[in-house]
This record gives C-alpha cells, sequence and structure tokens, in this order.
C-alpha cells in the first residue's frame, strides 16, 4: 500500500499557505467594516469606555452623527451630551479653550449632565475629570455667541457686518440671527461636522487680515450637508467639499451679483458648495444633479431640514448647489 503520509515540512509550508489566506480574509473584512462604519459609529462614542469613565450621548453629533458645533449664550445653563459610568461617584467640569486647550475657568461639580456655559465668548470644549481620570470632550465644540444686541451700528468689534433687514424695515421680515461666533486665526481650522471646518464659512471679503471676524452659523445646515454626503456614499469613499459660500454679512451680500437682498447666506443657514460626486476628477453638472437629488431625499427623510435648493452650472458658469435649512421648500436653478 502506497503511503500518503505529507513530510513534516511539507505539512508546516501548507499549514502557513492557509493561515496566509484566512488572515488575508480577515484584514479584507476588517477594512471593509472601517471604511463602512468609521470608528465613532462602531463605538459609539470617541471615548474607549473602558479606559474613561463617561461617552458621548447617541444624539450627541445631529441626526447624521458627524455634527461637532453647538452654540449657546453667553452663561446659558444647558445638558451636555455626555453619559458618566453608573459607578462614577464625583465628576467635576472645566471649559478649556478649543484651539489650544488652555482653560478659561475654574472646575465646577458635574450633576448630573447640567453645565454652564462660559460666561465669554468663543470656542470650548469641555473637560471632564471623573474618578481622577481628566478627558477633554473634543468631538463636541461649544459655540459661545456675541450676542447680537452687542452690534453696534454696521459694525462688531471693528469686523464690518452692515445692516439687516430687520435692522432697516422691522415688521414682517426675518428676524437677524441670536448671535454671532467670534472667531481668531487660530479658531479658523476647527472641525465644526467631520467635513466642513470654521474656515469654510467665514466671508470672503476684504478684510481678510482683520481679526477676530465674525459670522453666524446654524449646526442644521451642517447636519443637512453631512446627510447629503452619507446619501453620496461618503462612508465608503472620501470627499472633498468644495464650500464657495458660506455666511455672508449682510454688507458684502449686497455686492454680490444677483445676490436676494434677503439671502439666507446673512443668517447662516445656507451653503453654496461643489463637489466630484462621481469621483472621476472633475467637477461637472452631473455631479451638482447628483447633489440635488442627494438633497431631495434628506429632505424627504428629515422634515426639519427643508429648506431652499438651488442648482447652477448650465449656462456655462461653475456649476454649484445652495442649500439651505430656511424650514420652507423652495426650488430653483441659476
Amino acid at each position: 500500500m502506497t503511503s500518503h503520509l505529507i513530510p513534516p515540512d511539507r505539512r508546516d509550508e501548507r499549514w502557513s499557505v492557509r493561515q496566509a489566506v484566512v488572515l488575508g480574509i480577515v484584514a479584507v473584512a476588517v477594512v471593509a467594516v472601517l471604511v463602512t462604519f468609521p470608528p465613532h459609529r462602531l463605538l459609539g462614542s470617541v471615548f474607549d469606555e473602558a479606559a474613561a469613565p463617561l461617552a458621548l450621548s447617541p444624539y450627541a453629533r445631529g441626526a447624521s452623527g458627524e455634527v461637532r458645533l453647538q452654540l449657546k449664550m453667553p452663561g446659558e445653563s444647558f445638558d451636555f451630551p455626555i453619559q458618566l459610568a453608573a459607578s462614577t461617584t464625583a465628576a467635576r467640569y472645566q471649559w478649556v479653550r478649543a484651539a489650544d486647550s488652555g482653560a478659561v475657568a475654574p472646575d465646577t461639580q458635574l450633576i448630573g449632565r447640567n453645565v454652564r456655559a462660559p460666561s465669554k465668548s468663543g470656542l470650548f470644549h469641555l473637560a471632564v475629570t471623573a474618578d481622577g481620570q481628566r478627558t477633554i470632550v473634543g468631538d463636541v465644540v461649544v459655540g459661545v455667541l456675541v450676542p447680537f444686541s452687542e452690534k453696534l451700528g454696521s459694525s462688531l468689534n471693528g469686523y464690518r457686518i452692515g445692516t439687516y433687514t430687520w435692522e432697516r424695515a422691522r415688521g414682517d421680515v426675518t428676524p437677524p440671527p441670536p448671535g454671532f461666533v467670534e472667531v481668531w486665526a487660530d479658531d479658523a481650522p476647527l472641525w465644526v461636522s467631520d467635513h466642513l471646518q470654521l474656515a469654510d464659512f467665514l466671508t470672503h471679503d476684504a478684510q481678510q487680515d482683520r481679526w477676530p471676524k465674525y459670522l453666524a452659523l446654524d449646526p442644521r445646515i451642517l447636519d443637512k450637508i453631512e446627510l447629503v454626503l452619507n446619501r453620496l456614499g461618503a462612508r465608503d469613499r472620501v470627499f472633498t467639499v468644495d464650500v464657495h459660500s458660506g455666511f455672508r454679512t449682510p454688507l458684502y451680500n449686497r455686492r454680490v451679483p444677483r445676490a436676494a437682498d434677503d439671502s439666507r447666506h446673512q443668517y447662516g443657514d445656507a451653503v453654496d458648495l461643489a463637489l466630484d460626486a462621481d469621483q472621476d476628477g472633475r467637477i461637472s453638472y452631473f455631479d451638482i444633479l447628483a447633489l440635488a437629488r442627494a438633497v431631495e431625499l434628506v429632505e424627504r427623510d428629515y422634515p426639519g431640514l427643508v429648506g431652499g435648493l438651488g442648482v447652477y452650472g448650465n449656462r456655462g458658469t461653475a456649476p454649484y448647489v445652495h442649500i439651505d435649512v430656511r424650514g420652507e421648500r423652495k426650488r430653483w436653478r441659476g
């Protein structure tokens, strides 16, 4: 009888090949999961709960799960979206500057989730000390607004804003934004959502070297854009968002050709943007139509984000879309 026993050295070789195949399959599966579901979605939080006694609440980052900015008035009391571990016996919180983590106030006892916003305007992270461990909640930026009432005439702290329609003609007109985000040069790179930075929303006017700057920004427009990107496959592909226009001061808006007198850009809830939706290396009118379809689907599923949709670029101009969250459906082409 012929023996079919495999020599030991050949068995080792076959086992090594089998190991390599199995490891390769596992690696492909892991990469696929991470691409489809970013780590903060897989974990439900930016924190490792085994290492930190707190985590972000599920509602912390909007419907998209990708909004980082929350806006408050100076000294406003509110519930910060964190969950403390059940075993936590005592916790304290402190506000630190988002740009450099410098403390701006002494630490305070944390009772439940209730905190009080800093009394001064700026952009901040919350630092929580619990069970002897200090954690900066870096995935949430709290912007403390400069109240609109502090704008004197057409300027705020020397930054020229202009006047809103409401200031010139009271009555049945759009009220002004409640306040403005104060932005210093080192604040501009801050991410206000997973794909958008604060710099994307600054007015493109002649005050480029003037700091601080001021802008109005509604976090709902961030949520809507992120939901639109998800519709286009942002979890599987990397998109670079080209923001043409975010916030416009009323002064600047009056100098923009064909801009509406009461443009939503002045209220911080509108964005003009473009991106290469099909990733063929160029931005075309077909990319803009894909963006528009995604906006329609998002508004269908999230009625609270309904607003204007303008499609531009079919008349020889650079293609882009206007998206806003004005609260009523409006459509046009330019």
